[in-house]
């Protein structure tokens, strides 16, 4: 009789040596040959789709299609989706890849004299991107999640590394587990119990998964205050109320990290960079952690207290090192950034590449933040905040460039706006000191 937690491990360790055994080497060179033979774009296209379809290509073990069907089928048991979009229109997800989707579209879209190498690479490595996330996704089907969230790492070093398309989408595991839970998913409480898993996480990737967290949240939420919700937070705490408990997590993460960062020698830089996360954490509802709890965070009582205890204690200090992250509008800042779902800042980033023909250098989690210094062995920020800014800008272009890109009354889905970071800094500011006691 076979053991389910060994099979789940197992499937796990496959999937990851079968993908470092592509990445790591010509594999994918030598699959774009084969799929762009003929220099006809769109039978290599055809090529392509089929064996994304089919999770079947030369070069990956045999075994993998079955090794990816179980590993999803899972990870629909525990509530999400990773290798499907949801139909906001039809209320169901699609019955093709996410992948497969940009290749349909990208036919449609139909640019001029598109380089078919080019063109192929970008949508191979997203592809296999979207196999990266399936791992990030499942890696507590390991007894050491958090090495197997640093062996996706490497992974996704290797296919962002000198033998792929050169496009990057993101820099870490942790931002591939918020891409993959950024889908819509109808089962909220389906986030509350990933959320526990993640607070079993050693440090280093239990303030990462925290700090994109904080991002993605506080990208989504002021998108919803500003756009949606005509700046009514009764409403928008009513209609995000699964991701209350998930953005309190976050934020108690970082001020936890912060705080006992506060006397070791050495730590200013990163405890400044950690300061930027908190503000954007913070700034996604500043009035939710400064006085009654909303009622989405009532059940998470212990844990609000906590938040604001840490938050009475460091406040003025807080205060000071939110205020030295004041935003400009000469200068690239991540509360300038606003989206409804991360997902979609990423598809818009990879559509963009497509359409201009060339890959985008910036990941979408360099959007997150300012430019840093060294992060636990991570390395420092590779984008610098010209680029940054460059994306953002060419992001809310493409957003606003069709009728059918635009959300709730027109809103843009992604948009950069400088003006909304300087007023949210302001007002955020302001609730805290009026709510700290």
């Amino acid at each position: 009789m076979t053991d389910p937690t060994a099979d789940r491990a197992a499937d796990l360790d496959e999937l990851c040596a079968a993908l470092g055994s592509l990445l790591d080497g010509d594999g994918r060179r030598e699959i774009v040959d084969r799929v762009t033979r003929g220099d006809d774009l769109d039978e290599a296209l055809r090529r392509l789709r089929a064996s994304m379809s089919s999770h079947g290509f030369e070069g990956l073990s045999p075994t993998v299609p079955a090794t990816v069907r179980r590993m999803d089928q899972r990870t629909r048991q525990d509530g999400f989706r990773v290798l499907h979009a949801w139909n906001h229109a039809s209320h169901e997800f699609t019955d093709e890849l996410v992948p497969v989707l940009m290749i349909d579209f990208f036919q449609r879209a139909a640019p001029a004299e598109p380089d078919p190498c080019t063109t192929v690479s970008i949508l191979l490595d997203y592809y296999l991107l979207h196999l990266l996330a399936l791992a990030a996704i499942r890696v507590w089907d390991s007894e050491q999640p958090s090495a197997a969230l640093d062996r996706v790492t490497g992974l996704l070093d290797l296919l962002q590394g000198p033998d792929g398309s050169g496009h990057r989408f993101a820099t870490d595991a942790e931002t591939l587990l918020i891409y993959a839970l950024s889908q819509f998913h109808p089962e909220e409480q389906a986030y509350d119990r990933l959320i526990e898993k993640a607070a079993s996480l050693q440090d280093r990737n239990r303030i990462a998964f925290a700090r994109v967290s904080a991002a993605v949240l506080g990208a989504h939420l002021r998108w919803g205050f500003w756009t949606m919700y005509e700046r009514d937070i009764q409403r928008m705490r009513d209609d995000n109320v699964g991701d209350y408990p998930w953005l309190l997590w976050s934020v108690t993460t970082l001020l936890d990290a912060w705080v006992a960062m506060g006397g070791a020698p050495g730590e200013a830089p990163r405890r400044d960079t950690l300061a930027g996360s908190i503000l954007l954490g913070l700034a996604a509802d500043p009035w939710a952690f400064g006085g009654r709890a909303p009622a989405a965070l009532e059940p998470f009582a212990e844990m609000y207290e906590d938040c604001r205890a840490l938050l009475n204690a460091h406040g003025t200090t807080l205060l000071d090192a939110l205020g030295a992250h004041k935003p400009s509008k000469s200068t690239y800042s991540p509360l300038s950034l606003l989206f409804n779902f991360p997902h979609n800042a990423l598809v818009a980033a990879v559509t963009v590449a497509l359409l201009e023909g060339w890959p985008r250098a910036v990941a979408l989690d360099d959007l997150f933040r300012e430019s840093e210094t060294l992060w636990e062995g991570r390395g420092g920020d590779p984008a610098s905040p010209e680029a940054k800014e460059e994306l953002a800008r060419a992001l809310t272009a493409f957003s606003m460039a069709r009728p059918e890109r635009l959300g709730y009354r027109g809103a843009l889905l992604v948009t950069y706006d400088p003006l909304t970071a300087i007023r949210t800094h302001s007002m955020t500011m302001k609730a805290l000191r009026e709510g700290l006691g």
